[in-house]
């Protein structure tokens, strides 16, 4: 309920890239450089991205719906598996219910319900929930298959994504804390990780400069606490018109007081239970944190299990501590949800308005250009919302329109201004358009409107 226009809505940016994979691997390229060709910041998430989206978009084509309902049943599934593990962790099913709650609550997770291109991040919180569910009931029965099944969930969380890395680390906090005798058993996962790493960065190595850039300093801090604040939530409440505050920022302060002091006073008890869920939140952001330049809030989906398990299992036992932890508990517990349900709602319904204006815009378009699939398009008044958020990501391919092209002039009106490197792949020069109109194959479509109109002859003229 609290996700419905995630399933309402279309597709947008990154999704378009992927969308024309299948035509791309039917065309030139193959399916084996489909599937594992470094692509987008060099990123290659087989079964998350490639597979996902060409076997989907060959059952169903620009319907979105199917999409987001596998993603949806994704995360269902997670969220099973995150309740059931907390559970097997705490021996409270109150907690399991509570840690699942607050994961599925959190305004984070409204991204990744909403935009298609995000499901590696389910996909990949299944992978690890699934990893550790069966490394538990590997320490509980001794029985060797669920360590098998592991260690199988862990590689093929490889495809998924570049996260997978951090698994084993996250495997030893638990042997640590739970299982000290498997800690054997745990390590040659780190191994396959290095492995991992070399052969990735071989294949796509680091980039060394621009927003995806690599900083190895004290500005990790920094972004480790842009995240904190996004996870606990008060800071998302300026998509609620609500700007920063003494009372706005009084609600971060206790959230952060209770959780904080939760864990200090259960690590001071020497249960270190509490110490795990914190430190899953910090091992799954770690790869992220010199990532200055590009911070997302959809980074937090796998991060914010441990967060959920942690305040999970401090509203089970603030509820056990009396009066006074009662009190405490209803309070933060009232404040979490009753910031982070709303804001999760108006982020999921930006997030459908944003993907079906694209749909109107490119439709206009491809039905302006109707079966003259040859034509060079001109998009005169192009703003930047409609740049970064549509052209930027090349969609018209997908209704068999190879050229399209902004009009020299009209950079200006997009904010942030056009790279001077992608200057000649959206802008036509002076020479093609003349080219174009005298062999009658030039299209001008203003698209500054409510809707795309034809005025190809005034342009011409």
């Amino acid at each position: 309920m609290l996700y419905w226009p995630g399933l309402r809505s279309w597709f947008q940016r990154d999704d378009f890239v992927w969308l024309k994979l299948l035509q791309i691997a039917r065309e030139s390229q193959g399916f084996l450089w489909a599937l594992f060709h470094p692509m987008a910041q060099g990123t290659m998430r087989t079964l998350s991205e490639r597979a996902f989206f060409m076997s989907f978009y060959a059952l169903f084509g620009l319907n979105a719906l199917p999409y987001h309902l596998w993603a949806f049943l994704t995360f269902a599934a997670s969220l099973v598996v995150l309740s059931s593990l907390c559970t097997k962790f705490t021996h409270s099913r109150a907690a399991g219910f509570w840690a699942a709650m607050l994961w599925m609550s959190n305004s984070a997770m409204a991204y990744a319900l909403s935009w298609a291109s995000v499901y590696h991040e389910i996909l990949c919180s299944l992978v690890f929930l699934g990893g550790l569910w069966m490394l538990a009931r590997y320490v509980e029965t001794g029985d060797k298959q669920f360590y098998v099944a592991q260690w199988i969930t862990f590689l093929l969380g490889f495809l998924v994504l570049e996260l997978n890395v951090v698994y084993p680390a996250l495997a030893t906090a638990y042997a640590l804390c739970f299982a000290r005798r498997i800690l054997s058993k745990v390590w040659p996962m780190f191994l396959a990780s290095a492995a991992y790493i070399a052969i990735h960065t071989a294949a796509a190595p680091l980039p060394h400069a621009g927003p995806y850039k690599l900083h190895w300093d004290s500005s990790a801090f920094a972004t480790l606490w842009t995240y904190w604040k996004s996870a606990l939530g008060p800071n998302r409440l300026i998509v609620l018109h609500i700007y920063p505050s003494p009372s706005r920022s009084l609600l971060a302060v206790l959230l952060t007081s209770g959780l904080i002091g939760f864990l200090v006073w259960r690590s001071y008890r020497r249960e270190w239970m509490s110490a795990f869920f914190a430190a899953w939140f910090v091992i799954v952001l770690s790869p992220l944190l010199p990532l200055r330049d590009h911070i997302e809030p959809s980074y937090l989906t796998i991060p914010l299990i441990g967060f959920a398990m942690w305040g999970a299992w401090a509203v089970v036992r603030g509820w056990r501590a009396g009066w006074f932890g009662k009190i405490a508990t209803v309070l933060l517990l009232g404040i979490y949800l009753g910031v982070s349900i709303p804001v999760a709602r108006v982020v999921a319904e930006s997030q459908r308005v944003h993907s079906q204006e694209a749909r109107g815009f490119i439709l206009d378009v491809a039905a302006q250009t109707g079966q003259q699939k040859n034509r060079l398009v001109l998009l005169k008044k192009v703003n930047g919302e409609q740049f970064w958020s549509v052209v930027y990501y090349r969609p018209f391919p997908l209704f068999g329109i190879r050229e399209v092209y902004l009009l020299r002039g009209d950079d200006g009106r997009i904010v942030p201004p056009l790279p001077a490197a992608l200057v000649p792949a959206f802008m036509a020069s002076s020479e093609m358009i003349r080219a174009a109109i005298e062999e009658q194959r030039a299209l001008v479509l203003d698209v500054s409107g409510v809707k795309v109109r034809d005025v190809t002859a005034d342009y011409a003229r």
